[in-house]
């Protein structure tokens, strides 16, 4: 053996220092940013086309990472749609489906919601050190089965700390006299009144005809009186009971005010990166954007800015927030190792209008349909990208078909998690493919749900170009239209008795659809997918139903209410903000 040199010992020491400290500063997991937009559309932002809204700040995070064009939410509609992101599974798994025509969270007093005991990807990122919040909506329930329970509240689901609208946005919010009810059933008043009179008609021609006595009278009357009451009452102050503010567990705001949340959201979010850049802890912040959902409100410094009206305007802010937010990540330290991760809930609203008839509704490009109209592509194929600097490469397009439910399986993995082992979970690691070191998509089959009805499949080959959509059902839509009244139902869509089979790839607007019959290519693969969805459905276990009619009835023992009996409260950090 020669003689020991500085080469030997420089050797010697790097080997040992592999072995104890295998993990570089640039190799640690990385921090994650999720924001998550409420309602936006494929053709909303120019970087996917849209050639008369410019959002700059969206596009270049998109031109400095991996721009996801086929990315697919679980839902048409945001309740599933989000508790899907956030666990990785099919929202049926868990009861985050109807059971009838409401198919998402209506009123923050009642007992629907994603239950505590699924996982997370906060849950995940706490498991391994993190420090999480969620900033903006969150739409999946408040408290269970008591008033101030909060075991549906985020801080019950992973996040260690909380600001923003416990429910959603809605049309009720605006103070101008628009209704989400009357929208999607413009004679419902008249109808009530109806049955009203009807009702109290039958049980007067019952007393004088000797039937009932008077006690059941008057027991009848206040019978067919109780719920037209309770109904008038509950949809006309919906802004007073649903627009609900919350820091942690604490009503801080009421009613809410639209104009200034962006700002705020903003603010918050930047204060939680600010305090992980002095702790150097690492981090998950979902940012929950209320924009684009009506009612469409913003800023002063945003009215009357775009050609679209208040839509448009929204769309402005939003661009803004994400440009804000990016900008403070890109200066501090923390963000040279922090995934961001762009996406939307579901596609733009279609049917959308103000009180006066203007559109406040988006545009999804050129995909068919829009938000709740099932498996239509422009309900569920939502505008996405992934930013993660020195890891990713950037000015990246991929067109392959992904899931945001890959999302969670994809995070878990760079973090260090471990997967949940005691439940199916249906996001696979999309991460090889956002690498370029795998070009197919994780996922082979892709199951479309509008409530808890299958009503289409996708079917990515491993090989070739072409990705297959076999449809089952379709929105019954208005005549000559492409479209709904308000929403389209899931109850009354129409069952086809030949499915439709697309090449989704060629026809993503989903035009031409393919007769199976023609050839024997074409029934192979259709036999192929039909056989996918019923191993699917076989699958599914049986479980409580969380968005079912009764449960999502408001409970006024229920109602949060700060500065009692007033329900009125103003965030005193944020009070002098417009």
């Amino acid at each position: 053996m020669g003689p020991v040199t500085l080469r030997h010992v420089v050797l010697l020491v790097g080997l040992v220092a592999i072995h104890v400290f295998p993990a570089r500063a640039a190799d640690k997991p990385p921090n994650i940013i999720i924001m998550l937009a409420d309602d936006l559309g494929y053709g909303d932002l120019s970087g996917f086309g849209n050639t008369t809204l410019p959002t700059p700040h969206i596009d270049q995070l998109m031109k400095e990472g991996v721009k996801l064009t086929h990315h697919l939410a679980a839902a048409s509609v945001c309740t599933p749609s989000r508790a899907a992101l956030l666990t990785g599974r099919y929202p049926v798994r868990f009861g985050m489906v109807p059971s009838g025509a409401i198919r998402v969270n209506i009123f923050v007093a009642n007992r629907a919601g994603m239950l505590p005991n699924e996982t997370t990807i906060a849950e995940q990122a706490k498991s391994v050190g993190y420090k999480t919040a969620l900033v903006g909506k969150w739409h999946l329930g408040l408290s269970k089965d008591t008033y101030g329970d909060h075991l549906l509240h985020p801080m019950n689901q992973g996040f260690d700390q909380y600001y923003g609208h416990i429910l959603t946005n809605m049309k009720d919010f605006s103070g101008d006299g628009e209704r989400v009810l009357t929208s999607q059933r413009p004679n419902i008043y008249y109808a009530m009144v109806s049955l009203v009179i009807l009702g109290i008609s039958l049980f007067v021609w019952l007393y004088k005809q000797r039937y009932i006595s008077k006690l059941f009278l008057v027991i009848g009357i206040l019978l067919v009186l109780s719920p037209a009451i309770y109904f008038v009452f509950v949809f006309n102050t919906l802004r007073l009971l649903n627009g609900i503010v919350m820091r942690n567990h604490e009503v801080v705001e009421q009613p809410i005010k639209l104009e200034s949340l962006m700002k705020r959201y903003v603010q918050e979010g930047t204060d939680f990166l600010e305090a992980r850049e002095r702790d150097k802890e690492p981090f998950l912040l979902i940012l929950s954007w209320d924009h684009v959902h009506t009612a469409m409100r913003t800023s002063k410094e945003f009215q009357g800015r775009s050609k679209h009206g208040r839509y448009g305007d929204s769309i402005l802010e939003l661009d803004w927030g994400t440009g804000e937010i990016m900008s403070r990540i890109k200066n501090m330290d923390i963000g040279k190792n922090t995934l961001v991760y762009f996406t939307s809930d579901n596609g733009a609203h279609l049917e959308e209008s103000d009180i006066h008839g203007n559109s406040d509704g988006g545009s999804n490009g050129i995909l068919r349909g829009g938000k709740a109209h099932g498996a239509v592509d422009g309900g569920i194929r939502v505008p996405s990208s992934v930013w993660y600097p020195g890891k990713l490469p950037s000015n990246v397009v991929i067109d392959e078909p992904t899931m945001q439910m890959d999302m969670f399986t994809t995070i878990t993995n760079l973090i260090g998690a471990d997967l949940p082992t005691d439940r199916p979970i249906d996001g696979r690691d999309m991460y090889s493919l956002l690498t370029g070191k795998e070009h197919i998509s994780p996922q082979e089959f892709f199951f479309h749900y509008c409530g808890d009805t299958v009503q289409a499949v996708r079917y990515r080959p491993r090989t070739g170009p072409s990705i297959w959509k076999l449809v089952y059902e379709v929105p019954d839509y208005l005549p000559g239209q492409q479209r709904c009244l308000f929403v389209c139902n899931c109850w009354d869509a129409i069952k086809l008795e030949r499915p439709y089979l697309y090449d989704i790839t060629s026809d993503p607007g989903e035009n031409r659809p393919i007769d199976i019959s023609s050839d024997k290519k074409y029934k192979e693969i259709a036999e192929l997918m039909i056989k996918a969805t019923e191993d699917h459905k076989n699958s599914i276990a049986p479980v409580d139903c969380r968005l079912s009619f009764f449960k999502l009835l408001w409970r006024p023992y229920m109602q949060p209410c700060c500065n009692f009996p007033y329900c009125s409260c103003v965030d005193i950090k944020y009070k002098d903000i417009e």
